[in-house]
């Protein structure tokens, strides 16, 4: 399956879209299963590291250039949002 995010233009549907495409294949994961796990690595800094190094997994280990500049600027905006967030940034648990 490509993924969806077009490296010149940011969309968020493509940008959470492919992360669930590379969490399901890298933790060989059902999508829905996937959706559920970047939802659990989301809510602390911890989660969101390992969330970014699974991106930066896939990124390594992709050999098409065109699918490879498409996961190194989901990596990017993941990278931004993931280092910079705080416990605090987090939403209560329910």
């Amino acid at each position: 399956m490509r993924l969806q995010t077009d490296p010149t233009h940011f969309s968020i549907t493509a940008f959470l879209a492919d992360q669930v495409t590379l969490v399901a294949r890298q933790e060989q994961l059902s999508p829905g299963a996937a959706v559920l796990r970047i939802q659990e690595l989301s809510r602390d800094t911890a989660g969101r590291a390992r969330l970014l190094e699974i991106i930066s997994d896939a990124w390594r280990k992709e050999t098409n250039p065109t699918e490879s500049s498409k996961i190194a600027a989901l990596r990017s905006e993941l990278a931004a949002w993931a280092l910079h967030a705080t416990p605090s940034d987090s939403l209560p648990r329910s």
